[in-house]
């Protein structure tokens, strides 16, 4: 079974231009690409498994930087080409646990700002109920297990940097707030804790 490269509405965004965004799928797609094309190489060596031990090792240390990368950039361009207007229970939620959205905002740019390539990444642990703002380097070390994702800022500067200059990753963090689809942050809410 191969992954499919899905397609993403995306109107014109303020601040994100047509194609910073083009050229951001592109990578998306070769995260697709890189998924099936390893998934078919280890199941070609897992053929056999002792004698492709090492090969099949590092495959699979790849495969989770692909896999991530892939799922990382679905929950990106999903969220992207809203109003960025905050409301639902997801606000609430903020709300009761940081004290505004203002605050959480300014904890959350903070760890946006971070250097490195990465993202910023705002989950729900289903089993508390907390949110937890969190910083993941590349696409898959710092992942909080069985935590669900509800926003994922790509902050690589492949990302931005079309639009902007490397030390104007404030600004392109503004403009994804401001395109943000708040409904689809509700909806990943509303589904996580089911």
């Amino acid at each position: 079974m191969h992954y499919e490269e899905k397609t993403f509405d995306l109107p014109e965004m303020e601040g994100l231009s047509t194609k910073q965004i083009e050229t951001h799928l592109k990578l998306y797609s070769g995260y697709i690409k890189n998924v099936n094309g390893l998934m078919d190489d280890i199941n070609t060596l897992k053929q056999d498994s002792e004698k492709n031990a090492r090969a099949l090792s590092e495959l699979a240390r790849r495969f989770g930087f692909e896999w991530n990368g892939m799922r990382m950039h679905e929950y990106y361009f999903e969220a992207l080409g809203g109003d960025g207007k905050p409301g639902g229970e997801i606000v609430n939620l903020i709300e009761d646990q940081y004290g505004s959205i203002d605050t959480w905002m300014a904890e959350f740019r903070a760890i946006a700002m971070m250097r490195g390539a990465g993202w910023a990444v705002l989950t729900l642990d289903t089993e508390s109920g907390n949110l937890h703002s969190i910083w993941v380097n590349d696409h898959e070390l710092g992942q909080l297990a069985g935590a669900k994702v509800l926003i994922a800022l790509d902050v690589w500067e492949h990302a931005y940097l079309i639009d902007y200059l490397p030390a104007g990753r404030g600004d392109y963090i503004t403009a994804f707030f401001n395109n943000l689809k708040w409904d689809v942050i509700e909806r990943r809410l509303t589904e996580a804790q089911k």
